[in-house]
């Protein structure tokens, strides 16, 4: 997908309102160009190896990703303040907070805690660095949003020599290809232990990232994400006013880690992410079409390389080369 088709996947993903989650996936997935091939550039270790052998995709949450903009994202924190510092203009308002925290956190507040709630105690901390700290939980939830998607990337370039330095150590690793249009390869939902599997259940999409200078406003979506912590932590349930305003926070997990900085638009990256919210290690089980040995892989490496994919059932070995017209190409083994 060229630059136009991804930013005309990026509009009709940002268009979707979550309110008929059927006919809106099908939407989006008609703007998608799904290419035959894509790649996966791997350095020559110990987990890559296994993986390998054992045809395993591990999905990381891009918290662990190298890019800290991943999930190009942005919570504008000066219209956070200002509704914060709304809900206590006047002592009705902030008792009004007051009585809502200890009936939201009341499980978990011991009873001196909760007589310490005061409107006198608030009105005081405000003006002692209660708002500033409440806003820098805000800003970290950047970070929270990163950990609740898990994802595997690839790209739909075999040929990329940026890639190929960065994520394949300096065309010393080795690329994986995965054949979109073989079914037969994917393993995934298709054996006995895959019963109960979110990944199975809910899917694992796969789509285009979208590249920009302008990061995606996620304020909204933080609002949420601070509110299911809030859940959590206080085992409770959160009453269905305070989403009012968010607004309906489905697509936004797509939306939130679907986009990266313009800068990395030569990658060609796509992403496939989980369905549902998953427990780590998450994985899936795709066995490749073939794969590509680097330029600079040494006789082992290529060997212990090559055994691995054969044991894997990988048909088709490739060793990368220069060509004529000097431009990295690939020929095939004959083992």
């Amino acid at each position: 997908m060229n630059h136009n088709d991804r930013e005309h996947f990026w509009q009709t993903l940002c268009s979707l309102s979550g309110n008929d989650i059927v006919a809106e996936r099908e939407q989006l997935f008609k703007v998608i160009k799904y290419p035959k091939f894509l790649f996966r550039y791997r350095p020559v270790s110990t987990k890559s190896l296994e993986a390998l052998r054992t045809n395993k995709l591990y999905f990381s949450s891009a918290n662990y990703y190298d890019d800290p903009f991943d999930t190009f994202l942005h919570i504008d924190i000066e219209t956070i303040r200002k509704e914060y510092l709304s809900a206590f203009q006047t002592p009705e308002s902030t008792e009004a907070v007051v009585q809502g925290v200890k009936s939201l956190l009341g499980g978990v507040l011991s009873e001196e805690q909760a007589a310490q709630l005061t409107v006198e105690n608030v009105t005081n901390a405000l003006s002692h660095g209660l708002t500033e700290s409440f806003l820098n939980a805000a800003l970290s939830l950047r970070d929270e949003v990163k950990k609740d998607t898990w994802s595997v990337c690839f790209s739909e370039n075999g040929f990329n020599e940026a890639l190929w330095l960065k994520y394949a150590d300096q065309h010393k690793g080795f690329v994986q290809i995965y054949d979109l249009e073989n079914n037969d390869n994917y393993l995934c939902g298709k054996q006995e232990k895959c019963a109960n599997c979110g990944i199975k259940n809910y899917g694992t999409p796969l789509y285009p990232i979208y590249y920009s200078d302008t990061p995606y406003d996620a304020t909204k979506f933080a609002k949420f994400v601070m509110l299911r912590k809030i859940a959590e932590t206080a085992k409770t349930q959160i009453p269905q006013e305070l989403y009012a305003g968010i607004g309906n926070a489905l697509w936004e997990q797509e939306r939130t880690t679907l986009i990266k900085k313009e800068c990395h638009k030569y990658d060609e990256e796509w992403r496939m992410i989980t369905g549902c919210i998953m427990k780590p290690p998450v994985m899936m089980e795709w066995i490749p079409s073939g794969i590509i040995l680097g330029l600079r892989m040494g006789v082992a490496e290529e060997n212990l390389v090559v055994s691995m994919a054969k044991e894997a059932g990988i048909k088709n070995i490739y060793k990368s080369y220069i060509n004529a017209q000097n431009k990295l190409d690939t020929y095939p083994l004959k083992l």
